[in-house]
């Protein structure tokens, strides 16, 4: 704390510095929400690219399958279009959970910022 000329912790202008550090009191994390939150975003954008590459990939195979007019090869490509789907999908799950993860994280890591900032504003009125 600023001292006086005197020596003496300086008070005058202790209202808008208090309001300073209880602002701070959650920027000392190594996570920052924000970022989190964004990434939740990335992830659900990655998962829209992927679905639709997923989409034309499945329909591709399945309509080479369509075209060769051999039996066991349309056979074998609708095999390969099943076993993609499942894997995109499997994919897909995969992207959602780490979307919801990140989701919430953020609003979690935000809550404690804002409870940290009530909690700060408290103990400097002495309202434990």
């Amino acid at each position: 704390m600023p001292r006086d000329t005197k020596g003496r912790p300086g008070t005058a202008d202790w209202p808008a510095r208090r309001r300073e550090g209880v602002d701070q009191v959650g920027q000392g994390f190594s996570v920052n929400a924000r970022k989190l939150a964004e990434g939740s975003q990335d992830t659900t954008s990655l998962l829209s690219r992927c679905e639709a590459i997923a989409a034309d990939a499945m329909q591709a195979i399945t309509g080479m399958g369509g075209a060769a007019g051999h039996a066991a090869l349309a056979s074998a490509l609708s095999g390969a279009a099943e076993q993609g789907t499942k894997a995109f999908l499997d994919l897909g799950t995969a992207y959602r959970h780490v979307a919801s993860g990140l989701t919430t994280t953020a609003s979690t890591y935000t809550q404690t910022e804002q409870d940290l900032v009530s909690r700060s504003e408290n103990i400097l009125r002495g309202r434990l």
